[in-house]
């Protein structure tokens, strides 16, 4: 077989062993159906035979009732709809390389009217502040509202990468870790309540306030027994969470109204109109 080696020790039924020459071939052979499988999904996606959605896993009930409004036109159509799982580090990188056709999630942004992610297509459907999610009594954290100073002498669970660790790294540097105490790095909320639940550490959870009210009406998995504290108003900048649609700059424009990435959208900026509370 060309362009790999047998060797005479290993008898049958052993690996075969590639050489250089074999493992190049290999290589190139992944690279032209890498490229052969996205210039399809290109293609489908000019066509409008199918969508893309990256959302985060609180934003996909948003998007189940959106697609509601479309699905009878767009499944008459034969349009194809794939949702993915997309966490918020991951947005950019899954847009730009054209991925997904939409995404569905939050960014920390400053309080107030302003240009939120210019480089993209932002359709804004909900603003909220964060809360602490703490098991600690009543005892060991009086407060009922916690500032930026206060903020630093307790012990802290915090998402290691995400919209969560956007707000503390703009409250207080990069470097927050040397400024906080931070109990625990997690990569999602549900083993964040896991940690608490368990009592291997007592301490607060920075989350987007809706989902702790959530979680302490007991409607989350291991949520129940928790208690939420507000922050104060007196962290710089004042931010708030901002959930919301983003697609590529300019690029609904290139298709027409029919097009199902325009139509989506459009049920998208009907359904954050409508005022209807969030699905949570």
């Amino acid at each position: 077989m060309a362009g790999v080696l047998v060797p005479p020790a290993q008898g049958r039924g052993r690996d075969l062993l590639f050489t250089p020459t074999g493992l190049e071939v290999v290589e190139r052979i992944r690279s032209t159906f890498s490229d052969w499988r996205q210039g399809i999904a290109n293609s489908r996606r000019r066509l409008g035979s199918s969508l893309t959605v990256g959302t985060t896993e609180f934003t996909l009930p948003f998007l189940a009732r959106v697609w509601e409004r479309v699905e009878p036109e767009l499944m008459a159509r034969e349009v194809e709809l794939k949702v993915v799982h997309v966490r918020t580090r991951d947005f950019r990188q899954r847009l730009d390389s054209n991925q997904v056709n939409l995404l569905c999630g939050g960014l920390a942004a400053p309080v107030g009217d302003g240009l939120l992610a210019p480089e993209y297509d932002f359709l804004e459907w909900h603003r909220e502040g964060l809360a602490l999610l703490t098991n600690l009594s009543v005892r060991e954290l009086p407060a009922r509202r916690v500032g930026v100073e206060r903020l630093r002498n307790l012990p802290l669970v915090i998402p290691s990468r995400g919209v969560i660790a956007d707000f503390v790294e703009r409250w207080y540097s990069p470097d927050f870790r040397t400024h906080l105490q931070v109990v625990a790095e997690i990569d999602d909320i549900y083993y964040g309540l896991a940690l608490l639940r368990s009592e291997l550490t007592r301490g607060c959870m920075l989350c987007a306030r809706s989902i702790g009210e959530v979680a302490v009406a007991g409607r989350l998995p291991g949520g129940e027994g928790f208690r939420l504290v507000e922050f104060a108003d007196d962290f710089d900048p004042m931010l708030q969470l901002v959930s919301g649609v983003i697609a590529r700059k300019g690029e609904r424009d290139t298709y027409d109204a029919l097009h199902p990435l325009n139509v989506l959208w459009e049920a998208f900026r009907e359904e954050a109109a409508s005022a209807r509370p969030l699905p949570l």
